[in-house]
């Protein structure tokens, strides 16, 4: 038996549904046989509270607290204690960076579209001169595409780096009326600007500065694939572009019809899984031209959609580029698969395996 540590989780999610996978775990773990001890690790000192714990759990998002320190305390615990956890440092050192995934994937030689990074402001006032525009802006941190906007000429890409090597931004979308806290925050950023020389980090944003990252547009693709990989098992759905725009993130327009899946997308979802050796991968996945292409990857997704609109999903028998895909039509929580791996991958290590219980 294992006593697995849980962090409570409890969110909003953009889709305005309430996710919390702890609930499931807390629930589960007793119900497998192991005992679960619920944990607070915002006290002052976190890791007391792990003592005599076989691993730690926490379904941590996306806004700059909690995930600044989750990035932190979870990777120390590792690296220092050598303790199990879920998401582990192969797992989520990358999540929400969209900078250290473009190294990470270039790296691991995976597909993806033509990327640039600059990190000083020269080299990124040179490129953009002699570029083929339109081009993809990207912040590092962001979700729902609200850090990603199109750049049409060399004009608007100049003033992009200017702000990016100057103040910072926490942003790319523009101030609306329909979004007044939104407006308000961008008001008092411009107000940090002028008073402290930088821009103000905002609760959903920390500020970016001091690099220029742009993707080559890739046109003709009205959707983007979402797949989600965990050990042999995936979900997948197209997300369709939101009205006039090239982006599909944050749309809410999907489409779960299994019979319009391209599975080489599922198959691809499978090989980054290996490649980074993740207990939970979401790959997003474009074309340029016949080639299929990542544009993001993340460990944390809406689980609630997997489950209750995917209505089913594959199972990889074999390697991921030639390995039978069986598809099952039978609900499965994203949640369980994380749990039941992870406590399987603590029994290996009991036994002295120590494999990820993957393929």
């Amino acid at each position: 038996m294992s006593t697995i540590a849980v962090q409570p989780d409890h969110q909003q999610l953009t889709s305005g549904r309430q996710q919390s996978f702890s609930d499931r775990w807390i629930t589960r773990i007793p119900a497998l046989g192991h005992s679960v001890r619920v944990v607070d690790l915002f006290q002052p000192d976190p890791i007391d509270q792990l003592a005599g714990c076989d691993g730690l759990m926490w379904w941590f998002a996306h806004l700059p607290f909690p995930r600044n320190f989750a990035k932190r305390l979870m990777p120390a615990l590792n690296h220092g204690r050598n303790l199990p956890t879920f998401p582990d440092y192969r797992t989520a050192w990358h999540f929400d960076d969209k900078v250290g995934q473009f190294y990470l994937l270039r790296a691991a030689g995976l597909p993806m579209p033509r990327t640039w990074v600059f990190w000083q402001r020269q080299d990124a006032e040179q490129f953009c001169r002699s570029a083929r525009y339109p081009l993809v802006l990207k912040l590092a941190g962001g979700i729902i595409s609200e850090n990603v906007r199109m750049l049409r000429s060399m004009k608007e890409a100049e003033r992009w780096i200017r702000r990016l090597f100057g103040a910072g931004v926490t942003t790319t979308e523009r101030p609306s009326l329909r979004k007044p806290r939104r407006l308000i925050n961008r008001l008092a950023s411009a107000a940090s600007v002028v008073t402290r020389g930088h821009a103000r980090p905002s609760g959903r944003s920390d500020v970016q500065r001091g690099y220029f990252m742009v993707q080559e547009f890739l046109e003709r693709n009205q959707y983007d694939t979402r797949a989600v990989a965990i050990g042999n098992r995936a979900w997948v759905y197209r997300r369709l572009n939101r009205p006039d725009d090239f982006r599909a993130s944050g749309s809410g327009l999907r489409d779960p019809d299994r019979s319009k899946i391209d599975l080489e997308m599922v198959r691809l979802a499978f090989v980054v899984a290996r490649a980074l050796d993740t207990q939970s991968v979401a790959v997003d996945g474009i074309y340029r031209g016949s080639e299929r292409v990542l544009t993001e990857i993340s460990y944390y997704y809406e689980g609630w959609i997997l489950f209750e609109e995917c209505q089913g999903h594959w199972v990889l028998h074999g390697a991921p580029e030639t390995g039978e895909l069986e598809w099952r039509d039978e609900q499965l929580r994203p949640e369980d698969a994380i749990l039941d791996d992870f406590l399987a991958s603590l029994v290996s290590a009991r036994d002295g395996r120590g494999e990820r219980v993957n393929f």
